[in-house]
Order: structure tokens, then sequence, then C-alpha cells
């Protein structure tokens, strides 16, 4: 948890540590499926021109949130 912008996690009582916990891995998880689907975006833009159209609407779209 130290890593992931808790200083004080040493200080926190257990409960809150489990608690906290579970939230740095649902969102590391929620990074990794992430990052699995653009590179699968990424290969079926290699692939055909509406793949790489809708790449390219997925990229527009996480950059302007």
């Amino acid at each position: 948890m130290l890593a992931n912008g808790h200083p004080r996690a040493r200080e926190y009582p257990l409960g809150m540590v489990w608690e906290e916990a579970r939230i740095v891995v649902n969102r590391h998880t929620a990074e990794h499926a992430s990052r699995a689907l653009l590179y699968r975006a990424a290969i079926s833009a290699t692939k055909s021109k509406e793949g790489a159209e809708a790449f390219d609407k997925l990229i527009k779209e996480l950059l302007d949130g």
C-alpha cells in the first residue's frame, strides 16, 4: 500500500488495511483489463481499416475524457 499513495499505512487499523488493499487490488485488476483491451484493439487496427478507425476512436475517447 505504501507504493499506492498510503505513506502511513503501517499505522492503519487492520480493518482499514484490508479494505484499502482490496481497493488497490481492484484498481490494478481494472488497469490490467484495460491494457489488454487496448492491445487487442491495436492488433485489430493492423488487420483492417475498420479496426484502425475503431482504435483511433477509442484513443480519442480516452484522451478527451
